[in-house]
């Protein structure tokens, strides 16, 4: 693990021209249901002006089913997805399902090579990871999961206290509910601060604004300051 490694610049802004943004949501069975649907929730909502198509990417066109027994039908397969601007990766898990099928992998890699940004949520990271494409950035994971997402990428820079990092095109959020901070800041970053405090007031959610407010990182001592 990397100990001090420089920031690989800003998030991306929206390239000029670019139209309606197609979004690529990894879904699998065993995935975790807030992982996916939280920041659907922010995505998705009509106050947030950011032009958006939300797609749902599988092994195969069938219906998935999260831990949490709710089922998501796929638009496409990991094996023929168009090119998406933006990369998903819930954590979940079923991951490891995902994570160890090869053939998954190599086009997994080549969609998030393609895109402008790519966002994970919770274990997501690992599967991110694990792709080789993020050594030496900064990363963030689950905290209660920690030790077991960090050996998917030997030469991440994993970050322990944070609610979310940002490292260039990538954007990781801790555990769970993190995720939907993560999104705000994506929405702020991509639209405006004012509609991503719109899309929070609205939702009737307190957004953790500062990416190092995370006092779950404390409970755990592997991740304890």
């Amino acid at each position: 693990m990397l100990s001090n490694v420089a920031p690989h610049g800003p998030l991306p802004k929206i390239p000029k021209g670019s139209g309606t943004l197609q979004f690529g949501a990894l879904v699998y069975n065993g995935m975790d249901l807030l992982d996916l649907m939280g920041p659907m929730r922010i995505f998705g909502e009509e106050l947030n002006t950011l032009d958006l198509k939300i797609n749902f990417i599988a092994t195969t066109l069938e219906p998935v089913r999260s831990s949490q027994q709710v089922q998501v039908t796929p638009h496409y397969t990991i094996a023929n997805a168009p090119k998406m601007d933006i990369v998903f990766i819930p954590g979940g898990i079923g991951q490891t399902d995902l994570s160890e099928n090869p053939a998954s992998m190599i086009r997994i890699k080549s969609l998030i090579e393609e895109a402008t940004w790519c966002f994970t949520v919770c274990t997501g990271s690992g599967i991110l990871a694990k792709t080789g494409l993020v050594e030496g950035y900064n990363l963030t994971t689950n905290k209660a999961l920690y030790e077991m997402v960090i050996p998917e990428g030997p030469k991440v820079n994993w970050i322990k206290r944070a609610r979310w990092v940002q490292d260039g095109k990538y954007v990781t959020a801790s555990g769970v509910s993190a995720g939907i901070d993560a999104a705000l800041y994506i929405i702020s970053e991509l639209v405006s601060m004012e509609v991503a405090e719109r899309v929070s007031v609205y939702i009737e959610y307190t957004w953790h604004r500062d990416a190092n407010e995370d006092p779950f990182s404390d409970m755990y001592p592997h991740t304890r300051s």
